[in-house]
């Protein structure tokens, strides 16, 4: 059923205002009009999660299909990974907005998240080809496996501490920002968050894969994606500690 009855600055209120700066400021955005549009034709906030990972799915499959290394497969895959985020971005304002919310929908949503972000890689993987290091023994070794379940892994689990600590410890709200002492350690934390924003990090991978610098993207960015995770580890339990010391 259509509804007019919401315009776009509803659903831009909506946005998850802890976020952080590009999916805040700019994927929410974008969010925020497909919403405005999925509300009006009678899309649920389930259907835009789905839609979500089949258009991230589907560009890096079309991107593959066209080759790598060609204009048109690189407009694909940058444009398609943008576009799959903007539709997760759009999911949750409008279920808020319009009253949709249900616990169902926000595991749906998570589902879809965490599979489609899991997908997408091998694909773009399968299109670059294997990866090979001439290390001390003679024959050279396949590493494509390896070094792309480490980024995968480790970005997901980075992701799951990231989402259970702000749940759990600091009981955030999506739609409030962030109350915490803005210190230094506080802009520090949400400077390096950036190397980890999905657009960002979409964009990154998009990109090399385009200029065929697929596997130096995934063992950097694998490298830095180890070390912030321990700081964050470490960091975190410092934080937790406090508050369990609190709680009693």
């Amino acid at each position: 059923m259509n509804d007019n009855r919401y315009n776009y600055h509803d659903f831009w209120q909506m946005r998850g205002r802890q976020s952080i700066w590009v999916t805040r400021n700019i994927s929410y955005r974008v969010g925020a009009m497909i919403a405005m549009v999925a509300s009006r034709l009678g899309i649920s906030p389930n259907m835009l999660s789905l839609l979500s990972a089949v258009i991230t799915f589907c560009s890096c499959v079309l991107a593959v299909y066209l080759g790598q290394g060609t204009w048109l497969a690189s407009l694909v895959v940058i444009l398609g990974l943008q576009l799959g985020y903007a539709f997760d971005c759009a999911d949750g304002p409008l279920a808020r907005a319009t009253g949709n919310q249900s616990s169902f929908g926000s595991l749906f949503d998570k589902i879809c998240d965490l599979s489609s972000g899991m997908v997408f890689p091998c694909v773009l993987a399968y299109g670059a080809g294997h990866y090979y290091y001439q290390g001390v023994v003679e024959a050279e070794m396949d590493y494509t496996l390896r070094v792309l379940l480490a980024v995968i892994i480790l970005r997901s689990i980075l992701n799951v501490l990231l989402w259970l600590k702000e749940l759990i410890v600091h009981q955030a709200s999506r739609l409030e920002e962030d109350t915490r002492e803005r210190n230094l350690w506080w802009r520090i934390k949400r400077t390096t968050s950036l190397y980890i924003d999905e657009p960002v990090y979409r964009l990154g991978i998009g990109l090399s894969w385009s200029l065929d610098w697929f596997w130096e993207f995934i063992i950097i960015y694998s490298i830095g994606i180890l070390i912030i995770t321990v700081i964050y580890l470490l960091s975190s339990k410092k934080e937790m500690d406090l508050a369990d010391k609190v709680a009693e």
